[in-house]
């Protein structure tokens, strides 16, 4: 069995806000987390080929890149795309994990991971959102949610709002019924998304878009009501759970 850790790669700059948070997490499930500089990636040239043999998850954590100026995540989307290339879809194939968390997935997203005909806006009512919600896993495909039931997890968005192309939205909501893409639900309506969708993954499964923040819920006293359970003082966060997923995957593929 192997004794190497998994390593995780966690993107920072430009706006990106929520890299230390994201790699909190990812190092109590036992990964080792590096946070590095788009730009700096960029001036390395790190080649997909690259990206691949050292790490065995990619993520993009939330925060406001570049000011979220030219709709949430597409400067981003563009600079990861053509400045480095990278297809994440083959990174998923040659065994990658990827996490888009808030403006992480807003990027994935326009990067069209999930497809051309999805897109996200403007909550519906029009201003940000911080509060707590219920989300609920649906479906068995995503790897990041296996065994994973109804969690209580925080969102703080203000274009969060998932919408699909009116002209094929049958056509698509079956595509994604079938490739088991809609994986995430609100169980109420925050922000107007269709089909109450929080969160995607891709047909492989093991790229994961949402909106929620699962890396500020690793520990049960950061949920707002936990002085009514002192009892769980010391317990995990509901969002830990999806970690500790990347970590057996990650760990499985390393032998």
């Amino acid at each position: 069995m192997s004794t190497r850790k998994p390593r995780t790669l966690i993107l920072c700059g430009d706006g990106l806000s929520g890299e230390q948070e994201a790699a909190h997490a990812f190092r109590l499930v036992g990964f080792d987390a590096d946070i590095r500089h788009l730009n700096d990636l960029i001036s390395e040239r790190l080649r997909l080929d690259e990206l691949s043999s050292r790490y065995s998850v990619f993520s993009i954590p939330g925060g406001f890149s570049f000011g979220d100026d030219l709709t949430p995540g597409k400067v981003l989307a563009l600079k990861i795309r053509h400045k480095l290339g990278w297809n994440l879809g083959t990174f998923a194939e040659r065994g990658g994990l990827v996490l888009g968390i808030c403006n992480g997935f807003q990027a994935l997203i326009r990067m069209e991971v999930f497809g051309r005909d999805l897109s996200i806006t403007r909550n519906a009512q029009g201003k940000f959102i911080d509060a707590w919600v219920k989300v609920t896993p649906a479906g068995t495909r995503c790897v990041w949610l296996k065994g994973v039931g109804t969690m209580d997890l925080p969102i703080r968005h203000g274009e969060g709002r998932i919408v699909i192309a009116p002209t094929r939205k049958t056509e698509i909501l079956g595509k994604m019924e079938r490739q088991g893409m809609a994986c995430l639900q609100y169980d109420g309506d925050p922000d107007g998304s269709e089909e109450r969708l929080a969160g995607l993954c891709d047909a492989t499964g093991r790229i994961f878009g949402l909106m929620p923040h699962p890396e500020a819920f690793v520990r049960w006293t950061e949920h707002p009501e936990w002085t009514s359970q002192p009892g769980r003082a010391s317990a995990p966060g509901q969002g830990l759970a999806l970690f500790e997923n990347a970590f057996k995957e990650a760990s499985s593929a390393l032998g």
